[in-house]
């Protein structure tokens, strides 16, 4: 089986669409061509389980662009990252001798990466008197489908279909890249600048990638008209939520249809496009600071929204949809072939639906939200007819998917996994599948959408309010189970209406729909702190206790950092702030692990096993409701935005 390639040792920048994937230690590629495992020749690490590049919508268009100096390969000693989209390399050329046995020679790197541009430039110094420098970057071209990296299946590099001594140019149908050198591009796809170097008299160079990409769905977002500045809090807290707010500066992108509603990227570097649930989840996090960012994404998501019934897009009337990329997404290894604009999430309308309503309530767009009511008023219709159509059991009643083109996403909630929903012994769920978080979110998405229909003398509003009320009973009397921890909301109902009767993270999402009670959400709060679940540092996707658990799989055992937000974004809405506090201490200090950033996920090794967070290696980073998770840290350690 496929395995992806490994993501936890890499260096990343990232300015949407553009991104920069560096090596451990800040290479992009190197080596000789032709030694790459895979035999593709772009020696960009796939062999070892890694990649690196230079990056644009969904192609990898530079795979390599290694660097020498006097012919020598420089030792690597540190990579940093700077916010604004910078990542600087400093080796030394310990092959050059100099008068003691210390290094002589140091070359610094430095990428600059913004959206379209990318800028790479070289300083080097050194303690000799003078030095005779010859610099090198040889350079390859392959515009490999982002859909082939995730394989680890690389095509070989491309010729330039033109090149002089200003510049290389490749072109791979709409996708083009230009390498620009005045005065410095050599023979072989190589960059090269001679020079002198002494002591207090560097020598620099530098050269720039442009890369476009007229067929891609999605473009970089324009700048924000203004930012909500404030002090950040001291310590470690304030480096995550610097360095998350600059991850998703860099996340930032827009449609190629509306190019004034921005939203962010899930994350990087395969969801690098517009996601219902990751997108709407970031923003309904980062509301207190963005209004403007959740009003375009729920701008971007209406533009999309459907119009018939499509099973193979997963399409339906009024719902919202899953994912947007330029073509067809083919990853024959997980048995997927989605379509461009595809359908399959059945949560993204109900959050869609949670969203506008609370950027609503907090009266800072009107405009916006009335600019919404009728994709409203068709998310709404879609709402009632998917919860009536009582397709989780006999009684019905619920949310709920399967997919029946045979070749779309088996399981359509957040854990989409093959094998994300099973019961306590570790048998899969078969579905129809009715998830327990997706029930309240459609609580919340009624009574929201209820109450604004109201206030802007829209009809409907109580037919809303009747299906809520009818859902919260349903849900009452069919997905609570109990074992020897308790009662406790189970995941989903399967095909047959059986409860998975095992805890999952699943639950904390219920807490702040409304669709608990008092006591219900005490139990709730109670398990998620619970050891079966609570890994110290956030909570575990599926019990600790279950047949299936593995500290290593993608949803059956592992911590995800938005998992864990959204817990403590709602038990803070339940009163419970000590319990989210916990939770989000726990998160603070796995954001230690990671340079004071929080992945997409990591393993769920526990703390009292590892004095620290223990990466998932194919996690993704940053990750759109990753970084946004930091400002729910910060809000249940007393930080008002």
């Amino acid at each position: 089986m496929t395995v992806q390639p490994a993501l936890h040792r890499q260096h990343c920048s990232i300015a949407a669409p553009t991104q920069l994937w560096l090596d451990a230690d800040g290479r992009l590629g190197g080596g000789t061509p032709g030694a790459s495992a895979a035999g593709d020749g772009s020696s960009d690490g796939a062999g070892a389980g890694w990649f690196t590049g230079l990056l644009h919508g969904d192609t990898r268009m530079l795979c390599r662009a290694g660097v020498r100096v006097n012919g020598l390969e420089p030792e690597p000693a540190t990579v940093e990252a700077e916010a604004g989209g910078v990542l600087r390399v400093r080796g030394l050329v310990r092959g050059i001798p100099g008068p003691t046995e210390d290094p002589a020679v140091e070359l610094v790197q430095t990428w600059t990466v913004t959206p379209g541009v990318v800028r790479h430039s070289l300083h080097i110094s050194t303690s000799l008197d003078t030095l005779d420098v010859e610099l090198e970057v040889q350079l390859a071209a392959d515009f490999t489908d982002m859909a082939a990296i995730r394989l680890s299946r690389f095509r070989e590099p491309f010729e330039p279909f033109a090149a002089d001594d200003s510049a290389l140019r490749w072109r791979d149908g709409a996708r083009t890249l230009t390498v620009a050198a005045p005065g410095n591009v050599a023979p072989g796809e190589r960059l090269l600048w001679r020079g002198t170097v002494g002591r207090g008299r560097p020598f620099e160079a530098g050269w720039q990638a442009v890369l476009a990409d007229n067929d891609d769905a999605v473009v970089a977002a324009r700048p924000p008209a203004s930012r909500r500045t404030r002090a950040q809090p001291p310590g470690a807290l304030g480096l995550l939520l610097d360095n998350s707010l600059d991850e998703l500066a860099g996340l930032r992108l827009a449609s190629r249809q509306l190019p004034d509603a921005p939203f962010l990227a899930a994350g990087a570097p395969w969801y690098f496009t517009l996601f219902g649930r990751d997108s709407l989840w970031a923003a309904r996090m980062l509301l207190p600071l963005d209004a403007g960012l959740a009003a375009g994404t729920l701008r971007a998501l209406a533009a999309f929204q459907g119009t018939r019934t499509d099973p193979a897009a997963a399409e339906e009337p009024g719902k919202i949809l899953h994912e947007l990329r330029s073509k067809e997404l083919v990853l024959e290894s997980q048995g997927l072939r989605l379509p461009p604009i595809y359908f399959g999430a059945v949560d993204s309308t109900p959050l869609w639906l949670c969203l506008l309503g609370e950027l609503g309530r907090a009266g800072t767009d009107d405009a916006a939200v009335r600019d919404l009511l009728p994709n409203a008023a068709r998310a709404a219709e879609w709402l009632l007819a998917a919860g009536n159509a009582g397709h989780a059991g006999p009684k019905g009643g619920f949310l709920s998917y399967q997919d029946t083109s045979g070749h779309g996403l088996s399981n359509q909630g957040w854990k989409d996994s093959r094998d994300a929903m099973q019961f306590r012994n570790g048998r899969q769920a078969d579905g129809p599948i009715a998830l327990s978080e997706v029930q309240g979110y459609a609580y919340q998405a009624a009574v929201e959408t209820a109450g604004l229909f109201d206030a802007y003398g829209e009809p409907g509003g109580q037919e809303l309010r009747d299906f809520a009320e009818a859902l919260q009973q349903a849900f009452r009397e069919r997905f609570w189970v109990e074992d020897d921890g308790g009662p406790f909301p189970a995941m989903a109902l399967d095909g047959h209406g059986d409860p998975l009767d095992v805890p999952g993270s699943n639950m904390g999402h219920l807490l702040g729909t409304g669709i608990l009670d008092a006591s219900e959400s005490r139990l709730v709060a109670d398990r998620l702190l619970s050891p079966e679940l609570f890994s110290g540092y956030g909570v575990h996707t599926m019990s600790r206790r279950a047949a299936g658990f593995w500290p290593f799989s993608y949803h059956c055992g592992s911590v995800w950092s938005h998992d864990t937000a959204v817990a403590v974004r709602g038990l803070l809405a339940e009163g419970f702030l000590p319990e989210a506090r916990t939770l989000a201490e726990g998160l603070l200090a796995a954001a230690g692990t990671f340079g004071h950033r929080l992945p997409e996920l990591f393993a769920g090794v526990p703390a009292g096993e590892s004095g620290h967070a223990v990466p998932y290696p194919a996690s993704c980073h940053p990750q759109a409701w990753s970084s946004a998770s930091a400002v729910v840290v910060a809000q249940a350690m007393g930080v008002g935005f």
